[in-house]
């Protein structure tokens, strides 16, 4: 009888073992989610401020794009970009998706120009630039290098 009570309450502590395990991985899923969601003004302003862009808030234009089906040497060029930033494009080819255009307030020795991108598909940020629309402008990554991190424990 104490073997099988044993038994018993061995499979019940490594059920609920099992059960945090799994509780746990679902909240950080659910939590990575909420972070990247991007179905309101609200959440891609904020989104900015937290990678430390100060942005107007309202956007300075959305524009509807279809990624193209295949890729040309323009746009490996920033796949291969958007990868160093832990997006891959590769998943959204022939998709929709929608461009979001900020003005950046904050970036240094440039007070004018420079904004910002998103890309969205699904509500979901899925490509993304800091770009200074000049002559000799540049471009650079729009998140952080803690975001990019939490990209990289998606995979």
């Amino acid at each position: 009888m104490k073997g099988k009570r044993f038994l018993a309450f061995t499979v019940l502590i490594a059920f609920i073992g099992l059960a945090g395990y799994f509780l746990t991985a679902a909240k950080k899923e659910a939590e990575d989610d909420i972070y990247f969601s991007m179905s309101s003004n609200v959440q891609r302003v904020d989104f900015l401020n937290k990678q430390g862009w100060i942005v107007k808030p309202d956007p300075l234009s959305v524009e509807e794009i279809t990624i193209p089906s295949v890729f040309n040497e323009i746009y490996e060029r920033y796949d291969e970009f958007q990868d160093e930033q832990g997006f891959d494009l590769d998943d959204y080819k022939g998709k929709k998706a929608t461009i979001y255009t900020y003005e950046v307030l904050n970036y240094p020795e440039y007070p004018e120009n420079v904004v910002a991108n998103m890309i969205i598909a699904n509500n979901r940020l899925i490509a993304g630039e800091v770009t200074l629309n000049e002559e000799n402008g540049f471009t650079v990554p729009l998140i952080s290098k803690n975001t990019q991190t939490l990209l990289d424990e998606d995979d």
